[in-house]
C-alpha cells in the first residue's frame, strides 16, 4: 500500500471514524474507500481536496507529501499592542501637527504680505526722508534770515 493511502487511513483513525463513517464525511462511496485502503486504487485529488476541506485541522504537506506534523501548526500570536498603542498614539497627534503647521502657514502667510506692504512703502519713505531734510534746511535758511535781520 502506497504511502499516501496510509496516510489517507491515518486521517480516518485520527477521527475516530468507520470506513463508512468516513466515506460518508468525504462524500464518497465506501467501494472507493475500500480501494483505497486495500491499495488497489491511490486517493485522487479530489478525495485529497475532500479530506482537507472536511478536516481542515490536517497539515496539507503531511497528507500529499507525507512532510511534518499530521496536524497543522497553530500560527503563534504576535504580541503587537505595544506598537499598535504608540501607533495610535502617533496617530492622535497627526492632527494636531497638522492645525499647528496650518497655523504657522497663515501666519507666515500675513508677515509676507506686510513685508511686501513694507517694500512698496519705501519709496515714500525716502520721498519723506528726502522731504523733511529739504524742509529741514529750508528752516534753518529762514532763521539764520531772521536772526540776521534781529542783529541789525
Amino acid at each position: 500500500m502506497d504511502d499516501l493511502n496510509k496516510r489517507v487511513l491515518s486521517v480516518m483513525d485520527a477521527m475516530n471514524l468507520s470506513k463508512s463513517s468516513f466515506a460518508l464525511a468525504l462524500d464518497i462511496s465506501l467501494p472507493v474507500l475500500t480501494h483505497i485502503s486495500s491499495g488497489r486504487n491511490k486517493p485522487g485529488l479530489e478525495l485529497i481536496q475532500k479530506v482537507l476541506s472536511n478536516f481542515p485541522t490536517i497539515s496539507p504537506d503531511w497528507l500529499v507529501l507525507g512532510k511534518g506534523n499530521m496536524y497543522r501548526e497553530e500560527l503563534k500570536a504576535i504580541d503587537l499592542s505595544n506598537e499598535l498603542t504608540a501607533l495610535q498614539e502617533l496617530s492622535k497627534k497627526i492632527p494636531q501637527m497638522a492645525n499647528s503647521a496650518n497655523q504657522v502657514a497663515n501666519y507666515h502667510a500675513i508677515l509676507l504680505k506686510e513685508i511686501l506692504y513694507l517694500n512698496e512703502l519705501a519709496p515714500y519713505l525716502r520721498t519723506i526722508q528726502s522731504n523733511s531734510t529739504y524742509f529741514q534746511e529750508e528752516i534753518a535758511q529762514i532763521e539764520n534770515a531772521i536772526i540776521s535781520k534781529l542783529k541789525k
